[in-house]
């Protein structure tokens, strides 16, 4: 009988050790996920533009700017962070583009048809549609490591934009 409840205890033991590292786990994914997306989008609640613009901007390496971003950057921010229709998301992003050094953009991308394109802009879905092929055409390493793990859950909440 001794024997029987030692096995018992050893038993609720690696129970209870599992439950622990499992509720752990949990938590941790739970911390990652919420992490993923820092622009919560609901049902009726729309999408900051400003907002990803400025996670955008402050996602790309301060190299990868020409030295007239580091005049500009504040006022920049300032502007692109209260963009709240087409034609000033657009405008910013237009500019943005015009403040990264030629060599970030990857081979065949044209930049300055970007630029141009801004200017035509009419609606927040063309001016998300711009700003992730600005995105898409940056070199990887222009872009701050933690990028990559925050980049689908923006692009996400860049799809979520009309």
């Amino acid at each position: 009988m001794k024997k029987q409840t030692m096995v018992t205890n050893k038993n609720l033991r690696y129970s209870k050790m599992i439950l622990i590292v499992a509720i752990a786990a949990m938590l941790l994914f739970a911390k990652g996920a919420y992490a993923q997306v820092q622009v919560p989008a609901t049902k009726g609640t729309p999408v900051n533009a400003g907002s990803l613009l400025t996670q955008f901007t402050n996602a790309i390496k301060p190299t990868t700017f020409t030295d007239g971003w580091a005049g500009e950057k504040n006022n920049w921010l300032a502007g692109a962070s209260k963009a709240t229709d087409a034609a000033g998301l657009a405008s910013s992003i237009g500019s943005l583009a015009g403040f990264i050094k030629p060599g970030m953009f990857k081979s065949g991308f044209d930049v300055q048809s970007l630029i141009r394109s801004a200017s035509t802009i009419k609606t927040m879905a063309e001016s998300a549609g711009l700003l992730k092929k600005l995105e898409g055409g940056l070199k990887p390493e222009a872009m701050i490591s933690s990028w990559a793990g925050k980049r689908a859950g923006w692009l996400n909440a860049l799809k979520l934009l009309k």
